[in-house]
Order: structure tokens, then C-alpha cells, then sequence
């Protein structure tokens, strides 16, 4: 019974991520550059230790992630003043706007993914969630 729980959530993780992929490959973006935008966004002068800590992956792959899109002009980095070693991660007017473009059409993707749930069912499903994470 177990399996199936969990192949239903794996599919359930697959159709909202072929969500995201098509509607930000619509707009020049992928995942990982997304979520970095929105990240950075919400936490101005964010590290790449809890940048890669919010994404779940690596700090090699974020940095990487991150110097393509410093060269492409979306993120600013700047050394931290209370740590030499580390860099703080600022969004350039550029990744702002790209952002402020994209943003508000992924909420409505969202909403229109999960207009099929309603209040009750959706905070049923938040409650059962969290034995998850």
C-alpha cells in the first residue's frame, strides 16, 4: 500500500514539474535559475551555503548555476564584510525584472494546477505533507 502512496506522489512530483520546466522554458529559464532568482529576491545578500540549503543540492552545483548567471547579468556577487571567504548574492535590476516578468504567470500556474483541490482538501493534504519533509 506504501509503494503506492509513494508512486502517486512521484507522479504527482513529475506532472508539476513538467509544469515548471514548460512555462519557464517559455520565458528563457530553467528550474534551478528560477528558483535562484526567487531566492535572492527574498533573501538579499543570501549565501551560497543557504542558497544550495533552500535548493537541496550542492554548493559546487549552485555555484555554478550561480557564475553562469552572474556572466548572463541576473546576479551580482559581493564579498561578505564580516567574512572574506564568503560572497553574499544580490539580483541585478536585470534579474529583478526577469523575475517581475515571470513570477506572477508561475502563481497563476499554480493556481490553475490546483484549482481541483479545495480549502478543506487542500489543508488536509498540508497537514499529511509535513510527515513527509
Amino acid at each position: 500500500m506504501k509503494i503506492h502512496l509513494y508512486e502517486s506522489l512521484k507522479a504527482i512530483f513529475l506532472h508539476i514539474d513538467n509544469h515548471e520546466k514548460t512555462y519557464l522554458s517559455d520565458h528563457g529559464l530553467n528550474i534551478p535559475r528560477f528558483y535562484i532568482l526567487l531566492h535572492v529576491a527574498q533573501n538579499p545578500g543570501i549565501n551560497y551555503i543557504d542558497l544550495s540549503d533552500r535548493l537541496l543540492c550542492t554548493k559546487s552545483n549552485t555555484t555554478r548555476v550561480v557564475q553562469g548567471m552572474a556572466k548572463d547579468g541576473l546576479i551580482t556577487r559581493q564579498n561578505d564584510p564580516n567574512d572574506g571567504r564568503s560572497y553574499q548574492l544580490y539580483l541585478t535590476e536585470t534579474g529583478a525584472e526577469l523575475l517581475a516578468r515571470v513570477y506572477p504567470g508561475f502563481v497563476n500556474q499554480i493556481e490553475s494546477l490546483m484549482s481541483c483541490f479545495n480549502e478543506q482538501e487542500t489543508t488536509q493534504f498540508l497537514e499529511v505533507s509535513q510527515h513527509i519533509e
